[in-house]
């Protein structure tokens, strides 16, 4: 029986996501299919929200988001309204949670099972948060049934759709771009790569916003902080180029990567203002995006298993204060 059983979850594996039968073999040597069997199916991921003020998303105390064994979002679980910002920050633990499944542990114990979004809350500037605290749950029976029929039809149908086509790729292949500069030509890219960088009038704003901020620093400075294990503190200052870069060699000291993991939202908005910027003047920082802290993604301070700093992004000459 669980061979026939193993067979028709394979079957329903290779045809829902459309597989080929190569492809299927190279999906099974990464261990999470076999990881994720039958019995795993009777379960769901909930992400609970454990500390819920004024969020955006309807995410209340006692309102959970609900997650397949794969990770899927069961829509009809979930508020009508969920916010992305509380979304995406629950990927890395659900990597976690597929970390126990592959070394056979239950994912209950996982230590780092708590996480903020990425707004601060509106005593610090956001307009609201919310704190999710993920763990597995069996399904009731009735949930079960309506969750996986629906997956009996791909014992039969293969999912052609599943298998895209990628058409603008093909659309935006080849083209020219303008005659790369002498400080682009340095950069860490062979020839060919950089004529296919510069092919693109997006990432050409982007090349010439590195060269021509080249002597600035983008700076993320520590503006609160709780039982910080790594050691940040008030007033500390971490440096990146315009490239995107952390400069450690500039700030003499270690980053934390929780640090790092929500600061980039922000960076990536500061040098889209650099890549946009008029060609005299420094880059408009304006608005009240950059008024609001960015959390570490310890940020869950005190329900997590981290402590919490604060950052806000800003961007100046090297060598000045």
């Amino acid at each position: 029986m669980e061979k026939v059983v193993e067979k028709a979850v394979l079957r329903i594996v290779r045809n829902r996501w459309g597989y080929t039968e190569e492809e299927l073999a190279a999906a099974r040597r990464t261990g999470l299919v076999e990881a994720i069997g039958i019995r795993d199916l009777a379960y769901w991921i909930r992400a609970e929200p454990v500390c819920s003020r004024h969020c955006m998303g309807e995410n209340y105390e006692g309102r959970a988001l609900y997650f397949d064994a794969m990770g899927g979002l069961i829509r009809r679980k979930c508020p009508p309204s969920i916010c992305v910002h509380g979304l995406s920050q629950l990927s890395p633990l659900i990597y976690s949670y597929y970390d126990h499944m592959l070394r056979g542990e239950d994912p209950n114990r996982m230590i780092f099972h708590t996480v903020a979004c990425t707004d601060p809350g509106l005593e610090r500037g956001g307009l609201g948060s919310c704190t999710f605290r993920l763990s597995r749950e069996r399904m009731p029976l009735l949930e079960f049934l309506l969750h996986n029929l629906r997956l009996i039809p791909y014992l039969f149908i293969w999912n052609r759709k599943q298998r895209g086509r990628c058409s603008m790729v093909n659309a935006l292949a080849g083209g020219e771009g303008p005659h790369p500069t002498e400080f682009m030509r340095r950069l860490p890219m062979s020839e060919g790569d950089l004529d296919a960088f510069l092919a693109r009038p997006e990432r050409e704003k982007r090349l010439r916003a590195m060269e021509r901020f080249r002597d600035h620093r983008i700076v993320l400075r520590v503006v609160e902080a709780v039982a910080c294990p790594a050691g940040h503190t008030v007033g500390e200052e971490i440096l990146l180029d315009p490239v995107g870069r952390v400069l450690l060699e500039e700030t003499g000291r270690d980053v934390c990567i929780m640090a790092l993991h929500k600061a980039w939202f922000r960076v990536l908005l500061l040098l889209e203002r650099m890549a946009q910027a008029p060609d005299e003047g420094e880059p408009d920082l304006s608005g009240p995006l950059f008024d609001i802290p960015i959390s570490c993604y310890g940020g869950a301070w005190p329900l997590g298993a981290c402590g919490r700093i604060l950052m806000l992004v800003g961007v100046r000459r090297a060598g000045s204060r």
